[in-house]
């Protein structure tokens, strides 16, 4: 009962067409190739049968949230634009709104904590960086649509889909960085050691990077140094008073003395030099993910699981899923306990049209 077996007479297909308005191929973008590659059956559900939980209350896009929040303090130039704290505060209090008229109440207070969160997130983010004027903004937080042709064909096969968060321009150096704002629990030793082969950031320093040139945000003279990666840690900062000492901020004891206890870093800016190797590694392990993908859709491969406990305690079909791994009628509980969505609707929605 681990897996369920297809064959190449039973093709699974999508029950919503999720494909390109603007061409009618396929999309494929990073959190489908990352939930296919951590469990063929938990994405069947997400990605093929377009299921997902019915929950008491909305999930907060905390991250797109954070997201936003720093598109409207990066615009374009040299110059900063609009707070990331007042940012923050106006994209939240427009969402909370949208779930209110859907019926949703912050009975547990999860949005209200979140909230506040955020906007103390924001606020160290402005005290530690404040004007960040060593950077010129080239372009900020933009979705790019990408058609990747079959290797072998040369046929136009899918659509790579995302949303680039910028390209820097260091002042000093004069190199330029692809950033990617990442929000996270902890930043320590091992934050750093994956992201030289990051394929998360892998789509936007191939395919997101072409798009830049093609659209002219980037012109051919202007090379790229490589991806820097904008850790946040989701904490409320440290109340003590602190000093400066090159550039790392050093909280004090009541009597002025620096303490001896200091608190885990809420930042990291963690430049990673990559370059057209990388790219073309990037690209090819992409075009194997989806290979794999369409042969599970036409049933040459199975809709295998993979249990363990880097993947299972987090996944919202865990229920489901052991209902079904025991022979139950786990399809009764799909019925009861999920409904319809479109993983690529938030795509389209934040592009302002089909990407």
């Amino acid at each position: 009962m681990g897996a369920t077996k297809t064959s190449g007479r039973k093709r699974i297909k999508r029950r919503s067409e999720l494909k390109a308005k603007s061409n009618g191929l396929p999309m494929l973008r990073n959190s489908e190739r990352t939930s296919f590659r951590n469990c063929r059956w938990a994405w069947n559900l997400s990605f093929n049968r377009t299921l997902q939980p019915r929950t008491a209350s909305p999930p907060l896009r905390f991250g797109t949230l954070i997201h936003k929040s720093l598109a409207a303090h990066y615009i374009p130039g040299k110059k900063r634009g609009e707070s990331p704290v007042v940012a923050f505060e106006k994209f939240y209090n427009e969402e909370l709104k949208i779930q209110e008229k859907m019926g949703f109440r912050d009975e547990d207070g999860k949005w209200q904590d979140a909230g506040e969160l955020g906007i103390a997130m924001m606020t160290n983010y402005l005290d530690q960086y404040g004007a960040d004027d060593q950077w010129e903004v080239l372009v900020t937080e933009q979705p790019f649509e990408v058609i990747v042709n079959h290797p072998d064909t040369g046929e136009p096969w899918f659509v790579f889909v995302g949303v680039i968060d910028g390209a820097w321009r260091n002042l000093g150096t004069k190199k330029i960085w692809i950033p990617d704002h990442k929000t996270t629990s902890g930043i320590g030793p091992t934050t750093v050691k994956h992201l030289v082969l990051d394929d998360q950031a892998g789509g936007y320093w191939t395919w997101g990077v072409d798009w830049l040139y093609e659209k002219g945000y980037l012109k051919p003279n202007q090379k790229l140094a490589g991806m820097l990666y904008n850790f946040m840690r989701k904490a409320i900062p440290d109340e003590r008073p602190y000093k400066m000492r090159k550039g790392v901020r050093q909280y004090l004891n009541a009597d002025g003395t620096v303490s001896k206890k200091q608190p885990s870093p809420y930042f990291l800016r963690q430049p990673i030099y990559r370059d057209e190797m990388d790219k073309q590694a990037a690209r090819t392990r992409a075009l194997l993910d989806y290979g794999e993908v369409e042969m599970v859709r036409q049933g040459i491969l199975t809709v295998n699981k993979n249990p363990g406990w880097m993947t299972c305690p987090n996944c919202w079909a865990i229920d489901i899923c052991e209902l079904h791994e025991a022979g139950h009628d786990w399809e009764d509980m799909v019925r009861a306990t999920t409904q319809e969505w479109d993983p690529y609707a938030e795509h389209e929605i934040y592009a302002g049209e089909s990407r």
